[in-house]
């Protein structure tokens, strides 16, 4: 059995790759230019040896949005329609009535909507017309920081989710919130409610539970997962549900070095319920990032971890947690297949990319099934599966 993967990131290139199982072994298909940190990319439809993506550049002081083909057969890729944006956007969803693509801008701090559209043939195209943008107050603007003031300075908009009401919901690593917004067609967007993290908590992403009553929050500067009870409606302040706050650093860490480390991504299982598969990163570089912490270990960790968090059968508490050691340096991309088999996760530090198969009856023994570092260009942010 065969699987294609797209690879993307702070680097010169997408590269697709082919993961063979029978033989347990990725491979180089190949490199095709990208845009200037292309660190989040989508699938759309895929149609015969051409797969259809949209794509962000998070630029520095603007981005864009723009959506792809790449033509697997004749080694081809190009851009088929593209919009600027506000400042870096961070992460996008396409809109579940296919309106809109719904934007998160991490430095601009804004939430837009970029309206869509889809030709005969299925190919989607940014439309050429203005965008509906929200810039969120920023709870800490008396103080003029958050708990953690490097990086707590302003909104910074990390993901966008939306349930099946069509309500939005944006984790903000700056002002310790997640959003909920409501939008009316593409014209209209306003901020109806937040679920509120503990201070310095840095909500990055986000997760809802398959029946959308909880969601299950990484804080990336608290290294903490939070669940949150959605079942009462929007409403200001929704505080998250008690006892529920597992650490996901490896117990191998000194408390005292965590601030180092930033945890990344949060995914579910596409079928086994209440398991979480949440990422860690940076732990080889505690020393580095701060010189004058004592007592770092001399010898350095293979990779960072991943933590496999097992819940209880209402998903409202934690029955165990374990984690998986990883190869890769500075995790930062970590994707599950759609039949739920597979994980792939990337390193965005010497570009190391492992794909694991899931068993188990909980989605928690995971088996390395191949991995590739040489020949990878460095800065791999993202990873998914074609």
């Amino acid at each position: 059995m065969h699987y294609k993967l797209l690879l993307s990131g702070d680097r010169a290139d997408f590269t697709t790759l082919a993961l063979d199982l029978d033989k347990k072994k990725l491979s180089i298909l190949a490199n095709y230019a990208a845009p200037y940190n292309a660190s989040w990319v989508e699938p759309v439809t895929s149609q015969g040896s051409v797969d259809q993506l949209l794509g962000l550049s998070e630029g520095d002081d603007a981005g864009l949005l723009y959506s792809f083909e790449v033509d697997h057969a004749h080694k081809a890729c190009k851009i088929t329609s593209q919009q600027p944006t506000l400042g870096a956007p961070g992460h996008f969803l396409t809109l579940r009535d296919k309106s809109a693509l719904a934007l998160a801008t991490y430095l601009g701090g804004s939430i837009a909507l970029y309206p869509i559209s889809v030709t005969k043939s299925g190919t989607l195209l940014l439309d050429d017309v203005p965008r509906t943008e929200i810039i969120p107050e920023f709870p800490y603007r008396a103080a003029g920081h958050g708990p953690n003031q490097g990086r707590q300075r302003q909104c910074h908009v990390h993901q966008i989710l939306e349930d099946q009401r069509g309500l939005l919901y944006a984790p903000d690593l700056g002002s310790d919130r997640v959003w909920l917004l409501r939008r009316e067609g593409v014209q209209k967007l306003d901020i109806c409610g937040w679920l509120q993290c503990p201070p310095g908590t840095g909500a990055r992403h986000a997760v809802l539970s398959p029946d959308e009553k909880i969601m299950y929050v990484i804080g990336e500067l608290s290294h903490t997962v939070l669940a949150f009870d959605l079942s009462d409606g929007p409403a200001e302040a929704i505080p998250p549900i008690a006892g529920f706050a597992p650490n996901i650093i490896p117990p191998e860490v000194h408390p005292d070095h965590q601030f180092m480390m930033d945890s990344s991504e949060i995914c579910l299982h596409p079928s086994i319920p209440n398991v979480l598969y949440v990422s860690n990163r940076w732990e080889r570089h505690i020393a580095r990032r701060e010189p004058h912490l004592q007592n770092v270990p001399q010898q350095l960790p293979p990779g960072d971890a991943i933590a496999i968090i097992l819940l209880s059968d209402d998903g409202r508490s934690v029955k165990a947690i374990r984690h998986v050691r990883t190869k890769l340096d500075v995790i930062r991309g970590m994707r599950v297949s759609d039949d739920g088999r597979y994980i792939v996760a990337v390193g965005q530090e010497g570009g190391g990319v492992e794909v694991y198969e899931i068993g188990g009856d909980r989605g928690d023994v995971w088996t390395l099934v191949a991995e590739l570092n040489e020949g990878l260009e460095s800065g791999i942010k993202h990873a998914v599966w074609l």
